[in-house]
């Protein structure tokens, strides 16, 4: 099967949920020889960490004539490649070839949910022109499909399947003894860790640190780049210098390090399209505390404690109540058993059963 993959997403961001999706689809159609993989690349590729893990020697490099700044917005012609062929954008472009089969993944609606004005416009017409000329749909969770349903209700007619994400096999329970005291400055499971994006409203930072200091632990924060003014300030404020520790450019090892010796993963967001943290968490042992909205339920379950109420008080409750050993072991149990029905492999072999799917109805249209 000829596949061609828009790699712009790595052009986009340095890292961040879709470049992991992406990099693990990517990665495992390389390895697979039933697939002629071709790949677009935009400038500026090479600050992302995960393009910078993948080998594409096998792969073969389509030039495009893609205008600046603006290419990433419009759709592609790719006159020279006329074969039958998926063509599967990491972030909403689709191809104009007749011959190419278009796949769409759809991550989230945030933009929908929290933006206004241009910034909303440009980016919603992109993804409603993406999805209404994609011939099927790849929804990451169940509520991300229902959101795709509510803001883009056109798209009830198309052909959509509701993939999850996995987790990255790096993530692992350590025995005790591989504390690294040099490393982290707080003592093994006294921490609560938050990772990822500080600056989205809607992530609730504020929330977390002040659930900190109510939980009376210090927080490890994982990168989402240098603090603000705004956030050094509420930092120095509410925990003090010797209560927090931010580590922002950190590997895969060094996260699950974190994770396996943190009292907890505080998981604030009050919107996800999927959540891949808390699966990694679980995946170490660390048990999760999140706020029972959007996709964490579906994710997650009755496998972490969700907290219905958004406020630093009821976040910090809920931290508190895991220093009942017995309730933290059976969190930290049923996070184990969870994680067990996310894998980048499923993943992966869901999604090119997909592509099979659409071009089998494509082919008889």
């Amino acid at each position: 099967m000829n596949v061609i993959l828009d790699n712009v997403i790595f052009s986009l961001q340095q890292s961040g949920g879709i470049s992991v999706y992406w990099y693990h689809l990517l990665s495992r159609l390389l390895e697979d020889d039933t697939f002629d993989v071709s790949y677009i690349q935009e400038k500026n590729h090479e600050k992302n960490i995960f393009r910078n893990k993948i080998g594409l020697d096998r792969a073969t490099l389509v030039h495009t004539s893609s205008v600046p700044i603006v290419g990433r917005y419009l759709n592609l012609k790719l006159p020279s490649l006329d074969k039958e062929s998926i063509f599967h954008s990491s972030y909403y472009r689709v191809s104009n070839n007749p011959h190419h089969i278009n796949i769409t993944t759809l991550h989230d609606f945030t933009y929908e949910k929290f933006n206004s004005g241009l910034k909303l416009a440009v980016h919603h017409s992109q993804k409603k022109r993406a999805v209404l000329k994609s011939d099927g749909i790849i929804c990451i969770s169940e509520n991300t499909k229902k959101d795709l349903l509510k803001f883009i209700p056109e798209a009830a007619d198309k052909y959509i399947k509701v993939i999850h994400n996995g987790v990255d096999k790096i993530f692992r329970n350590l025995p005790k003894d591989h504390f690294d005291e040099e490393m982290i400055k707080f003592e093994a499971f006294s921490y609560i860790i938050y990772v990822g994006d500080r600056a989205s409203s809607y992530k609730n930072f504020r929330n977390a640190v002040l659930a900190s200091k109510l939980a009376k632990r210090p927080l490890v924060i994982v990168g989402g780049g240098d603090f603000t003014e705004k956030e050094t300030v509420l930092l120095n404020q509410e925990l003090h210098e010797k209560g927090f520790q931010h580590f922002n450019n950190i590997d895969t090892e060094q996260l699950n390090l974190l994770y396996n010796y943190a009292f907890c993963l505080l998981y604030p967001s009050i919107y996800e399209g999927f959540g891949i943290p808390p699966i990694e968490a679980q995946k170490t042992g660390c048990p999760v505390v999140a706020f029972n909205a959007s996709s964490i339920p579906e994710v997650l379950g009755d496998s972490g404690i969700l907290v219905k109420e958004n406020t630093p008080e009821a976040f910090a409750a809920a931290i508190t109540s895991l220093e009942d050993n017995a309730l933290r072991n059976s969190i930290i149990k049923k996070g184990t058993d969870n994680v067990d029905k996310y894998s980048w492999e499923r993943t992966f072999s869901e999604t090119i059963a997909f592509y099979a799917e659409v071009r089998q109805k494509w082919a008889t249209k």
